[in-house]
């Protein structure tokens, strides 16, 4: 490692690395790094030197991984290491789908197989990334234009298949029909049903629904005659009794049993829900158990013809926490692809849960691509830090004497006569929107952008106001919204 002769790498000039390489002996490196803040391309110099030089890390805590994963990774003269490391693991996961699915599509069957191959490519079943099913709840009381806006974005973040959210004891077949024509003129994807209603569900399956949730004991009798190619989530127990069995010996006796039944009359696509329960109470152990007794029968000779996909429903434990959902989704996604899950079900139904379903998404990249590699799920060339993360800034020596010490916040306020701004986040199209109003309550200019820095330096540049008061302000806020924007959390202006 050569020490250059200044101490802010972002300050590196072509000029300094030359004199840098001068010194050396080239012949015998193969690749010089440079930090990764560096701001100038290096191809030409590269090419001066007839050497590979690359950018490296932006930090130097993150070498030791860089050189670790050197062999997989495509350097560049432009893009730092680290965030091409960050990366890496989506273009790796890419190529292992495609592999995995090759194989998928030869050893089709009972536990293997296509949702809806006359709509889309997706494959449920044994060693394969479970898709996601994400729930538009209460969907039959929603407007067509709310609904499309929740499709979009559910899509946009990584989901499979929408789901139509039933209201309980309220049937409304007409709205269904809607539903699933609105959804089919807009957009290319899966559609389910989650409902227990035999008009809704005999209306979902008139108009071609691909996914039903869910027959159980109670009331798969009712739906013998539908098409035997419609998958199907089936539950232990009798919804319409009110019968809820806890104890996971039943509920995988129940499992087996039904799907001994509904075999015996042609249903080929089948997927089971031990039902997975909310944390503390009623207590989500006993569920968990019910996951791993399930996988543990299926795997006996006797019961071997039986196996089906398993559905995780881990919007009962995401929704039902007040802790932020990227941890809690990313020890599910690792828990089900332990499990071998053949499909996940979630929703963003209240605000602490927006950006959940890619969250979620992404767990399960990292988790599928850790469980390929035969490790935990660290330094995979994916990561969903949000609050945290894995660099620290080395922290320089201070010089107590030079200290201006700040304790108390001055809380006089002077108004700018320019006028005042009103800052917004919506999650739905991720954009801050930044509005303008003249002192008399005028709305006189909108800015809309995604980064905090641009949009500040476009309100400088335009010098709406030279306020320096008003200047930090929005400043403050708008790396607030910025923050708020990319981890999903309300923004909510500090007036």
């Amino acid at each position: 490692m050569e020490k250059a002769p200044i101490s802010v790498s972002a300050f590196l000039t072509k000029q300094i690395i030359r004199n840098i390489l001068t010194k050396l002996t080239i012949s015998d490196y193969d690749l010089v790094l440079i930090p990764g803040f560096v701001q100038w391309d290096s191809s030409d110099i590269e090419k001066e030197f007839s050497i590979n030089i690359k950018k490296g890390p932006e930090f130097a805590s993150d070498l030791p991984v860089i050189l670790k994963n050197l062999a997989d990774l495509s350097l560049s003269n432009v893009i730092p290491a680290n965030r091409i490391l960050e990366t890496s693991g989506e273009t790796k996961l890419g190529k292992l789908i495609d592999e995995i699915y090759t194989k998928a599509k030869k050893n089709l069957g009972l536990n293997t197989y296509y949702l809806n191959p006359k709509r889309s490519e997706i494959i449920i079943g044994q060693g394969l990334p479970p898709p996601i099913i994400a729930e538009i709840v209460n969907c039959t009381k929603k407007n067509d234009k709310d609904i499309l806006k929740k499709v979009k974005h559910y899509i946009n973040s990584g989901a499979d298949i929408i789901d139509i959210g039933c209201i309980a004891n309220k049937p409304d077949p007409t709205r269904i029909k809607e539903i699933i024509h609105l959804i089919r003129r807009n957009y290319d994807v899966l559609i389910s049903i989650d409902s227990m209603d035999s008009s809704e569900v005999f209306t979902a399956v008139d108009n071609d629904i691909d996914l039903i949730l869910s027959l159980d004991l109670g009331n798969y009798e009712e739906f013998l005659d539908i098409p035997k190619t419609i998958p199907i989530v089936i539950l232990p127990t009798k919804i319409n009794e009110g019968y809820f069995p806890k104890d996971p010996e039943t509920r995988v006796a129940n499992l087996l049993k039904l799907t001994r039944i509904l075999h015996e009359v042609g249903f080929r696509k089948l997927i089971a829900d031990p039902l997975l329960e909310t944390p503390i109470a009623p207590g989500i152990c006993n569920s968990l158990e019910a996951y791993f007794l399930y996988k543990k029968q299926i795997s006996l000779k006797e019961n071997e013809h039986l196996e089906i996909p398993t559905f995780f429903g881990i919007s009962n434990v995401v929704e039902l926490m007040d802790i932020d959902s990227v941890g809690i989704n990313g020890l599910l996604a690792s828990i089900a692809i332990e499990l071998d899950m053949g499909i996940l079900f979630t929703v963003e139904h209240s605000t602490k849960l927006m950006g959940g379903v890619a969250e979620l998404r992404n767990s399960i990249n990292l988790c599928y691509l850790s469980k390929h590699n035969k490790s935990p799920p660290i330094n995979q060339g994916i990561q969903l830090f949000k609050a945290k993360g894995k660099m620290s800034q080395p922290f320089p020596i201070i010089d107590e004497n030079n200290i201006i010490s700040i304790t108390e916040l001055n809380s006089s306020y002077i108004s700018d006569e320019k006028g005042y701004f009103k800052i917004y986040v919506n999650h739905y199209s991720r954009e801050i929107y930044v509005l303008l109003f003249s002192t008399n309550h005028q709305l006189s200019k909108t800015f809309v952008g995604t980064n905090a820095e641009a949009i500040s330096k476009e309100i400088i540049s335009s010098k709406i106001t030279e306020n320096l008061y008003h200047i930090n302000y929005i400043g403050r806020e708008l790396t607030r919204a910025e923050i708020c924007l990319k981890t999903g959390k309300p923004y909510i202006q500090d007036k």
